[in-house]
């Protein structure tokens, strides 16, 4: 609406967007029953609670204020000309120029958004909060370098303008320098595909016909936020034409490069051709160097805000988790060992006959670049791009006030049976004492023993794994395995992880999981967008099943808590301490300690597991036709409040209705 004499109109009400967000597959067609009374439906008397949710729309969501946004076009199969599998010296990590760009021929200028603000009526007057306009756009994405580029090529990926761009930090001898100049939204101001964000605890009230606009406000925008089961509206005002108050350094989200996360360290994967990075120098922490080699930055940071804290040792490490209990004052302990990642096995002991060990650390970590960051008053945004043989492999994490979403783009190939790709989020011992689902609201005591009754089946050729308290089921089936012989006949053998339906929902996005301690609570649910349906990466996810593991004496070979892995990636591990003595199996009675006693392992580690899958690399296309996309909520709460993963894990299918005026 059009401010008109300095006083608001009476408008009529569009409804703009409303958007439920798709399960990963909303499968009733699983062949895995669901144990007697489960049902992924959301109780209707309970609200979702909306204290910690953020409102993202679109600039298309703004009848009237944006221009269309940029339209591109790329040819499939040009980069064919260099792969590095065949052609020395392919370009690393860059942007495709895509054949057709509407930009080159019209792009019309939209609103400046740096003019854009968010205001909330108060009962009085309306006082400014929080709000946030992040441009974004399409690229194409090319490493053709990457040994793995022969069979991933180019892909669509649309994205923000980013403050910072990482993968062209290559210059410098120590410290990285960029080499070029971020990329910029070709349509200037505010587009279709520009996003708006503000956060649902900042609305108010209606403001009454007649009241002031702020100065220099030329038009404005009324936000309805309604919550569906409720019914409660609450009321945000988008403004335009004066300069934003809130900003980076003063918004509700702080993001901080360590001060020396831009030194160069080697970068390699052991599959060492990977995620190739150019070879030059890399040094110590003094500034020394050290070798030469691949390289990359550090790209270590923490982001801050009133509610937790979150830290990253590089780019798919992400290692440390505290949530304050007065509002940034102070913060509690590090509630986990880290985040995780596999393709083709649990543990590294396994032995799979086609496929080698990956993980997050040397692995993906080795063969990744930083896309972009980009922080704001309502959220910062840090993109990953590459991990080993996915190349152009993505993953968005996005952090707001209370709550944290990461976003994974999988483009990759053929991925076989049975273990597939793992991403989960371990915990250190003894600081979460309870895990929950929507299966079993109450929950299983995290106390290093699995509660899983099926689902983890232990390698039976792997005598360590003899004495593990992983259940009746899964001890008969070594046994069984070892009697039959097994063993002896072939060297193939690994940890199986299947899908528990006593314990958990079919498919992992239907069903929220709850991890509490006295240090803090973690509420976290997977889902895909309806924007980022594919048709060949739909059908896939029926395979994606939630993952479980509270096994202190399971070693997957990373990680520092209990016990610190001795040698990383290894089949075989040290059995015994610094101090000689026999290192044993973490127990609650241990308490929070670590240390080189414990063997490294799992402690009420979940996430999800994708069986298998036929090709999520979009057939080597530019355009999404089988790139599975997925989405993980983490909300953030002080202490133990219960059992409230029903309050705070619906949000997808109890989402809020915007509607413009």
């Amino acid at each position: 609406m059009e401010k008109q004499g300095g006083n608001i109109c009476d408008p009529r009400e569009h409804l703009l967007v409303l958007r439920p967000a798709l399960a990963l597959a909303l499968v009733v067609g699983l062949a895995v029953p669901l144990a007697s009374g489960a049902s992924p439906v959301p109780d209707p008397l309970v609200a979702e609670q909306r204290d910690t949710e953020a409102v993202v729309l679109h600039g298309s969501d703004l009848p009237g204020w944006a221009v269309p946004g940029n339209v591109t076009a790329k040819l499939p199969l040009t980069d064919l000309s260099c792969v590095s599998a065949t052609t020395p010296g392919c370009a690393h990590n860059h942007y495709a120029t895509p054949e057709v760009d509407s930009a080159k021929v019209a792009a019309p200028a939209g609103p400046d958004i740096l003019t854009i603000t968010g205001w909330r009526w108060d009962g009085k007057r309306f006082v400014e909060v929080p709000f946030q306009v992040d441009e974004v756009f399409t690229r194409y994405l090319d490493n053709s370098a990457s040994g793995f580029a022969v069979y991933s090529g180019e892909d669509q990926h649309t994205t923000y303008a980013f403050d910072r761009e990482g993968f062209r930090w290559t210059k410098g001898r120590c410290v990285a320098q960029p080499d070029s100049a971020v990329a910029t939204d070709p349509v200037k101001g505010l587009d279709t595909d520009d996003e708006l964000a503000f956060m649902a605890a900042d609305t108010g009230a209606a403001a009454p016909s007649g009241a002031s606009l702020p100065a220099h406000v030329t038009k404005t925008q009324r936000l309805t936020v309604l919550d569906p089961v409720t019914q409660h509206r609450s009321y945000l005002y988008v403004m335009l034409g004066r300069t934003p108050s809130f900003n980076a350094r003063n918004g509700d989200v702080r993001y901080q490069r360590d001060p020396g996360a831009d030194r160069f360290a080697l970068s390699q994967s052991s599959y060492d051709t990977y995620g190739n990075a150019a070879v030059g120098p890399y040094c110590d922490a003094k500034g020394n160097v050290i070798g030469k080699g691949r390289r990359r930055p550090v790209d270590s940071a923490t982001v801050t805000t009133d509610r937790y804290r979150y830290r990253y040792d590089g780019r798919w490490l992400m290692t440390d988790v505290r949530i304050s209990p007065d509002v940034g004052k102070t913060y509690g302990p590090d509630l986990v060992d880290r985040w995780k990642a596999r393709a083709f096995q649990q543990d590294s002991g396994s032995n799979t006959p086609c496929c080698g060990y990956e993980e997050e650390d040397t692995n993906w970590g080795g063969s990744s670049t930083l896309l972009g960051e980009r922080s704001g008053p309502v959220r910062t945004i840090r993109e990953t791009w590459g991990a080993d043989s996915g190349t152009n492999v993505v993953r968005r994490e996005t952090f707001y006030r209370a709550e944290m979403t990461m976003k994974t783009w999988l483009r990759v190939h053929v991925i076989p049976p049975l273990d597939g790709i793992y991403a989960q989020w371990d915990f250190n011992a003894g600081r979460m004492t309870r895990f929950s689902n929507s299966l079993h609201p109450q929950g299983f005591a995290v106390d290093g023993r699995n509660d899983d009754a099926y689902g983890n089946l232990d390698d039976p050729c792997n005598p360590k794994y003899d004495l593990n308290d992983t259940g009746p089921t899964s001890q008969a089936y070594r046994k069984a395995y070892q009697a039959a012989g097994v063993c002896a006949l072939s060297p193939y053998h690994q940890s199986v992880d299947v899908a528990d339906p006593t314990f958990g929902m079919p498919n992992a996005a239907l069903q929220w999981n709850q991890t509490s301690g006295p240090w803090g609570t973690i509420v976290d649910r997977y889902s895909v967008g309806a924007r980022d349906v594919t048709p060949g990466g739909a059908a896939q996810t029926l395979a994606a099943q939630p993952y479980y593991r509270d096994d202190s004496c399971f070693d997957d070979a990373t990680g520092s808590n209990p016990g610190p892995r001795l040698k990383l990636r290894s089949a075989t591990e040290r059995q015994t301490a610094a101090d000689g003595t026999t290192r044993r199996c973490w127990t609650p009675k241990d308490g929070t300690a670590e240390s080189d006693h414990f063997f490294q392992g799992d402690i009420g580690t979940h996430g999800v597991h994708l069986l298998f899958q036929v090709d999520s690399d979009n057939a080597r296309q530019t355009v999404p036709l089988d790139e599975i996309v997925f989405e993980q909520r983490q909300v953030f709460l002080p202490g133990d409040p219960g059992a409230v993963g029903e309050k705070y894990g619906r949000a997808f299918e109890k989402p809020l209705v915007v509607l413009a005026s």
